[in-house]
């Protein structure tokens, strides 16, 4: 098998490439560090206003009623999410027929700016930030992994390229809430400005490394029949149970609880445990090669997991239950994000109309769910949750019968 090298900007020859997808003195670029950087700035920007909902929507605390509230805070939620629902296709559809480095640097710029004013604006432009955002994020997180698949050299390398991607989107989701409490020291007016100078830090350093342009070498079992189209929507809806269980659990936390009551400092504890699962099931596949080769099971037993989260969630009954159910939840919905990107990606060349459709369904469970608990009766926020569980119980049985992943045959170059 011959492999070709891909070409870097602004250069005319290409460096020798080892079978890891390396160069030749066998390390991954520093252009690959940078958009790991990239990838966990764009989930920060997410995971960090979260636990300042509650107090931008009402800085008078008492001005509005607590269903008006609840209402704004759920809301707010869901229009990051849904903004990337409407835009992440589209970003994928326009990277496949233009420089898709262009538009990742301005995204990265983008969400530094509208992330800067959060807290000195009003409700209606909290609103129109937030959807900015989120078209932001659509574009940097699947452009990443578009990027990633860009440079490897393999199947087995496109999955550590995944994973690691994978690992600092979530490690964003660790670090966001961190990185706003200690902003919000500095400068309680405006609590993500700090964030918003590293988003803008990371987006610097990303025009400066060099990208590769588009997918020159021949990846390891490229020639594998792309996903069925039964098969493809099942994984898509896979992603949906998946982003949406884990947002339903997030506004959960931000809305009135009739069991446990948290301060702004125990739900940013809570979002940083969170992250924390998605970052530990990072590391675990990192180490492991299920990804490949026993994708099906890894996504039957993870489904099932996230499945007796959502049941346990609402009726947790201490802090020590609700952190053990929350670090539950955040590694099943990583490692079904992780799994449903890798092979809905996978077959032929990387597509970043398929990447951007993953992240859209991503986005549509992390927009629905909040919206439903923002439209349920008082007191039936658990019902959404057990729904979701409920889901992820079907999808458990019928995954069986309507995705069966190809066997992947190590290729000797």
């Amino acid at each position: 098998m011959v492999i070709r090298g891909w070409p870097l900007e602004g250069s005319t020859a290409n460096a020798p490439r080892d079978k890891a997808g390396s160069q030749a003195n066998g390390r991954w670029p520093a252009s690959f560090f940078v958009l790991l950087l990239a990838a966990a700035a764009a989930s920060a920007g997410q995971t960090a206003i979260l636990a300042f909902l509650p107090a931008l929507v009402d800085p008078a605390r008492g001005a509005l009623s607590s269903s008006a509230h609840d209402f704004h805070v759920a809301s707010l939620t869901a229009v990051h999410p849904l903004a990337a629902l409407l835009a992440a296709p589209l970003w994928g559809w326009i990277a496949d027929r233009v420089d898709y480095r262009a538009m990742l640097r301005a995204a990265l710029v983008i969400l530094a700016l509208v992330t800067a004013p959060i807290g000195l604006v009003g409700l209606p432009e909290l609103y129109a930030l937030r959807l900015v955002a989120g078209m932001a994020s659509a574009a940097i997180i699947p452009l990443g992994l578009l990027c990633a698949s860009f440079a490897a050299s393999g199947r087995a390398d496109q999955a550590r390229r995944f994973t690691w991607l994978t690992a600092f989107v979530f490690l964003g989701d660790l670090a966001g809430p961190l990185v706003a409490e200690v902003s919000a020291a500095i400068l309680p007016r405006a609590p993500l400005m700090i964030l918003a100078l590293g988003i803008g830090a990371v987006g610097a350093a990303l025009c400066a490394v060099r990208l590769p342009r588009w997918c020159a070498p021949c990846i390891d079992g490229g020639d594998l029949p792309a996903p069925t189209l039964g098969a493809t929507l099942i994984l898509l809806f896979v992603t949906i149970v998946a982003g949406g269980g884990l947002a339903a659990m997030h506004v959960n936390l931000l809305v009135t609880r009739s069991v446990i009551s948290l301060s702004r400092e125990e739900i940013a504890w809570m979002l940083s445990l969170c992250g924390l699962g998605m970052l530990a099931a990072q590391i675990f596949h990192a180490r492991l090669d299920w990804l490949v080769t026993m994708p099906r099971r890894l996504a039957g037993l993870t489904l099932g997991l996230l499945a007796a989260a959502l049941f346990l969630f609402p009726v947790a009954a201490s802090m020590a239950e609700l952190s053990g159910i929350i670090v539950a939840a955040g590694w099943s919905s990583a490692t079904l994000r992780l799994v449903t990107s890798f092979w809905i990606s996978g077959g032929g060349a990387p597509s970043g109309v398929k990447l951007g459709f993953q992240h859209s369904a991503a986005s549509i469970g992390q927009a629905l769910a909040p919206l439903a608990i923002a439209i349920v009766a008082p007191g039936a926020q658990p019902l959404v949750l057990w729904g979701i569980g409920g889901l992820s119980l079907a999808l458990l049985v019928s995954l069986p019968l309507a995705w069966r992943p190809p066997a992947i045959v190590k290729s000797s170059a």
